[in-house]
């Protein structure tokens, strides 16, 4: 076995630290989210608006609701995605755009803006977990809704 010179270590030391960010980037491979995500919302309603047309619930006496509810992300750059969510029951049928993003250490945490309201949740391969909250503002509504989506074969 040959002796490594001090020279020929210290090269070879260099060298792996060198791809050590190659190598981390490489496995820091961004989750594809693009594509409907669909199932129901579980939500707790007061007022009426946006997704929630004909809502009647109070902060005394608050509506419980479920309808289906498709997101459907039409678009991804790295980390960042935008789409829109689509609520459907009881007759009515509503859309709104959002933007959105991934983050945590493992690009599964995700955090979404619509256009009155926040979604934070969690992606894996099939499974899209989140809750969802607004107040007041131009719907005059306040709704959480926590909900468990598939991804759409």
């Amino acid at each position: 076995m040959t002796e490594m010179k001090p020279s020929m270590l210290f090269g070879a030391v260099v060298a792996a630290l060198l791809a050590l960010p190659a190598l981390a980037l490489a496995s820091d491979k961004v989750a594809d989210v693009k594509g409907k995500w669909v199932g129901k919302s579980h939500s707790i309603v007061v007022g009426s608006g946006g997704h929630w047309p004909s809502g009647k619930g109070t902060f005394d006496n608050p509506g419980l609701a479920e309808k289906d509810v498709m997101i459907e992300i039409k678009g991804q750059d790295q980390r960042r995605f935008w789409g829109v969510t689509t609520l459907s029951g009881n007759g009515e049928t509503t859309t709104e755009p959002f933007i959105g993003a991934l983050g945590g250490h493992d690009g599964h945490d995700v955090l979404i803006a619509d256009t009155d309201g926040y979604m934070h949740g969690e992606f894996d391969d099939n499974t899209f977990s989140f809750c969802y909250a607004h107040t007041g503002g131009k719907t005059e509504s306040t709704v959480v809704s926590c909900s468990e989506l598939k991804r759409a074969k």
